[in-house]
């Protein structure tokens, strides 16, 4: 059985023999440094006199006034000795805004939990009965969510061949930017950890090579397998629905953006964090060796915790990922982030921060998983989503290439669903309810969604937290202040997004099509103000891809007749309801079976809405796609360059480990 458990930094060093009891650790040589608006180059001569030691500028980086430096060589003497310590030095030059070291997350591995039914188990959590459950298939009643939301998820990347994925990814990118060892041990047959483990650098590739180390070494954690993450994380949000295979997501229609920011083993650095987030809300500065993000994401998953850089809270301790966060916010995006698995302690880096939805984990009667964090303290809002009855997520995943000079790759047949705990698929669960809200009703505001999840969520029950005892942990109360706003409901937050009535455009599940036509999109679940489906008049339109022959475009079924054969279409469907002049819009996208999502490009590039590589419409426009195979059609533009920000960062190491059993 494969899960995710996430360490924050002081497990980090005890895994690596620099707990209690050994000698001091070295301070970190790797830093961000943030100048604000004043030039960094002045600031960096000043810093390198008052450390007495080389400063290297590794790279600018994408958030604004932030680099990141290097000291190939320590302070050897004097009280620079931490990286406390060296960071208030860091500090102590007027002119710069803060610092923070690229400081670790570690994963690690747990007893595996039992196996039960797949099909028992996800509906334990999705469906009714247990206190907790979601009953999505009210929701989905309403909305199914559009491909006019994009979720950018950054982990490990994804597998792209992966049936449940297939159809709903985006080109992304692979921001994982230093290049794993070809040596594959260290010392004492330790893998020599993170890098991209792919045998390159940055690139538009955000596939998953896998995690796992070389044979016959492992991890400092003990892991010798890969554990293709961001698979199982977006799949949980999105996982095609209805196809024969696997599990269903959250949400059926919106799209994933794959932001890679982490490598072999499960480490991923905070510079790399850092710019993968500023590229995906296409903020920051011009990279033009990277480009523009054609398809900016309305929300970011982060499936990664530690304790907190310098040993204080996100609050009080500026850092660059805190302001990624915060920036991020001020993009129009909502971040999500799991609140780390430490057993009912305190809410972990960067969960903690202002502006970030921290979600946490709980069991479907209510009551927190024994391994999550808690606590309210710092983020914009902290929630829990429920799992099964142990706190268990089904995810996406694949078995990896067992031996030979392959292994740890994905295997093409080894496609499957596992278990897995950890606040990692908290996270996306809660992701997925905001895309379905945001394609309820799109004009809602990002504050009014929190809200909306705030003031929905279900009471905590009698002894539903999980505290310290003499013995281990014990259960203990839970209020708002000590473990959050309280249960997702998603039911509940769909009606105070709706309000006292909204027609909404309630379009089928995207799908994977081996057919070049005879495809009929159903839209009849779309309803008035009332919540009827009567006095309704719909509008089909095609507005990314080549173009598809339609018919029926003005009636509740749509019928694509031809051209889906390597193609990656979207339709939209307003509809209008006559009694309260209310319209809707959603977003559905067809995509041929052999198409290629990272690397699709229309042959037909009109004035529509969309992305130049297989984006889609991140923001559809009215502007549609003529219904016919010939030499009109939409598009889009995409290109341009990033924007480059002056950012002196340590990197931030993620560790995580997981162990996996098949759901079946």
């Amino acid at each position: 059985m494969k899960w995710i458990r996430f360490v924050g930094f002081g497990t980090a060093m005890a895994l690596l023999g620099l707990g209690a009891g050994s000698a001091q650790a070295a301070p970190s040589q790797r830093w961000i440094i943030n100048t604000g608006s004043l030039p960094a180059a002045p600031l960096l001569a000043q810093l390198q006199q008052r450390l007495g030691v080389e400063l290297k500028v590794v790279r600018p980086l994408l958030q604004p006034g932030s680099v990141l430096v290097s000291l190939p060589t320590l302070p050897a003497l004097g009280s620079l000795q931490t990286d406390s310590a060296l960071a208030a030095a860091l500090r102590s030059v007027p002119g710069v805004q803060f610092v923070q070291p690229d400081f670790v997350f570690h994963r690690t591995e747990v007893a595996a939990p039992t196996d039960p039914n797949y099909a028992g188990n996800q509906a334990s959590y999705l469906g009714q009965g247990a206190y907790a459950a979601l009953n999505m298939r009210t929701v989905w009643q309403t909305t199914r969510g559009s491909a006019k939301v994009v979720i950018a998820v950054l982990d490990t990347g994804v597998l792209y061949n992966h049936p449940d994925l297939k159809g709903r990814l985006l080109p992304g990118y692979d921001f994982v930017a230093q290049v794993t060892p070809a040596t594959g041990s260290g010392t004492g047959g330790v893998a020599n950890e993170g890098g991209s483990n792919d045998g390159d650098g940055r690139d538009a590739d955000p596939s998953d090579p896998g995690d796992a180390p070389p044979s016959g070494v492992t991890c400092s954690d003990g892991s010798t397998t890969s554990s293709f993450h961001g698979t199982a994380v977006a799949s949980v949000a999105i996982a095609q629905a209805n196809n024969a295979a696997f599990m269903t997501g959250m949400d059926w229609n919106a799209k994933v953006l794959p932001v890679r920011v982490s490598g072999r083993c499960g480490i991923a650095t905070s510079s790399d964090i850092i710019d993968g987030m500023y590229w995906a809300t296409g903020s920051g500065r011009v990279d033009p060796l990277i480009g523009v993000n054609p398809n900016p994401a309305s929300i970011i998953n982060l499936s990664f915790a530690a304790d907190s850089p310098l040993g204080a809270s996100c609050a009080s301790d500026a850092t660059g990922v805190a302001q990624a966060i915060a920036d991020a916010r001020a993009a129009n995006a909502l971040v999500v982030v799991s609140a780390g698995n430490n057993s009912g302690g305190n809410l972990q880096f960067p969960a903690s921060c202002p502006g970030a939805i921290a979600a946490t984990a709980a069991q479907n009667d209510g009551r927190l998983a024994t391994y999550t964090a808690k606590g309210s303290s710092g983020p914009e809002l902290s929630i829990s989503a429920p799992g099964d009855s142990q706190g268990r997520y089904v995810g996406a995943n694949n078995s990896g290439i067992a031996a030979g000079s392959q292994r740890g790759q994905p295997d093409p047949a080894g496609n499957n669903t596992l278990l897995f705990r950890g606040t990692s698929f908290a996270a996306p669960m809660v992701a997925g309810t905001l895309s379905l809200l945001k394609a309820a009703n799109p004009s809602t505001s990002n504050s009014d969604l929190i809200a909306a999840l705030r003031n929905s969520a279900r009471a905590y029950p009698d002894n539903a937290g999980v505290c310290s005892g003499l013995f281990g942990t014990v259960r203990c109360s839970c209020t708002v202040n000590s473990c959050g706003a309280g249960l997702l409901n998603p039911v509940g937050a769909l009606g105070r997004v709706l309000g006292v009535g909204r027609a909404v455009a309630n379009v089928p599940q995207s799908e994977v099509v081996s057919s070049d036509g005879g495809v009929v999109l159903d839209g009849s679940l779309s309803s008035n103000a009332a919540g009827q489906n009567t006095g309704l008049t719909y509008r089909w339109a095609q507005v990314y891809g080549n173009p598809v022959r339609l018919s029926g475009q003005d009636m509740a079924n749509l019928r694509l007749d031809g051209g889906l054969a390597a193609n990656i279409a979207e339709f939209q469907l307003t509809v209008t309801d006559a009694a309260s002049a209310q319209t809707s819009s959603s977003v559905v996208r067809v995509v041929g079976s052999g198409v290629n999502e990272r690397t699709f490009m229309p042959t037909v590039m009109g004035a529509g809405s969309g992305s130049s590589s297989g984006g889609g419409s991140p923001s559809v426009t009215p502007t549609e796609v003529s219904p016919v195979a010939s030499n009109s059609g939409g598009g889009g533009g995409g290109g341009g360059a990033l924007g480059q920000v002056g950012l002196l960062a340590l990197g931030v190491l993620l560790f995580w480990h997981r162990r996996g059993q098949p759901a079946r």
